[in-house]
């Protein structure tokens, strides 16, 4: 379905009945991202997914390259489908795009889950995004796919899933670009001095054998956040949707039980 948000149109989907769960993607994908997540999450909500601009069938628009864009985005989007509030979970680009979120936006978020990912980035990262962004389209696409490799190695079972979701999604490479600006501009504008901002019930989950996003990144997080719990999962890369899909599901769901019925 096509969604009209702001100035964008933003391609979403959903799956299963009950409270509303929001899942954002990362960085190069589309919300396929959580193709083994959604089973055990649909049997108790209603799971909304959704491309970020320029990502898969959304469009790019008159892109910023900031998260409060892409923040805002999804404010439009809440409002375009009719949900006043909901549960977000957010991968990686995903993550940074729920806490933004849930910074400008707190009485949207019910509950907030940061997976695998990070308030701030490190002058070696900041420049990672930044030659990402400036890559013509070949060369980009080359090194999306090198990336993918690398993001999918303990979990090689899953990279050629992993390589036709994000070589469909990024096709026009420049909603990729865009994404990448706005993760580049965490080195000098960290989230973390907002994080007190968010008042919704977190989880942050992180994986341990994740290089990219290290538990070290989600303890960061937990201490700006008021009253954030934080769970590692064990035997995971930074791709957790896709290599432990049971276990996070059920963190997931187990934090919203509880946060019913607090």
């Amino acid at each position: 379905m096509l969604a009209r948000t702001g100035d964008i149109e933003t391609a979403w989907y959903e799956v299963g009945r009950g409270s509303p769960l929001v899942l954002i993607h990362g960085l190069a994908d589309d919300h396929r991202l959580w193709r083994r997540v959604i089973p055990d999450l649909a049997l108790r909500h209603r799971v909304v997914l959704y491309d970020v601009r320029g990502h898969g069938d959304s469009t790019l628009g008159a892109a910023k390259g900031t998260l409060q864009q892409l923040g805002d985005d999804l404010d439009n989007l809440l409002d375009a489908i009719g949900l006043e509030s909901a549960a977000v979970a957010g991968f990686s680009l995903g993550g940074t795009i729920a806490m933004r979120f849930a910074i400008d936006h707190p009485e949207k978020v019910e509950v907030l889950f940061p997976v695998a990912t990070s308030s701030r980035v490190g002058s070696a990262a900041a420049q990672w995004y930044r030659e990402r962004a400036e890559m013509g389209s070949a060369e980009l696409r080359a090194t999306i796919d090198h990336d993918t490799v690398d993001a999918y190695h303990i979990s090689p079972g899953e990279l050629e899933a992993g390589l036709a979701i994000r070589r469909q999604s990024t096709q026009d490479p420049a909603g990729y670009r865009n994404a990448a600006r706005a993760m580049a501009r965490l080195k000098p504008e960290p989230l973390d001095p907002e994080l007190v901002k968010i008042r919704a019930r977190t989880l942050i989950v992180c994986a341990d054998l994740d290089q990219h996003c290290p538990p070290r990144a989600g303890e960061i997080i937990a201490a700006g956040i008021p009253d954030a719990t934080m769970e590692i999962i064990s035997g995971s890369g930074h791709m957790l949707p896709a290599e432990k899909p049971e276990e996070l599901a059920g963190l997931v769901t187990s934090f919203l039980r509880e946060a019913a019925t607090a």
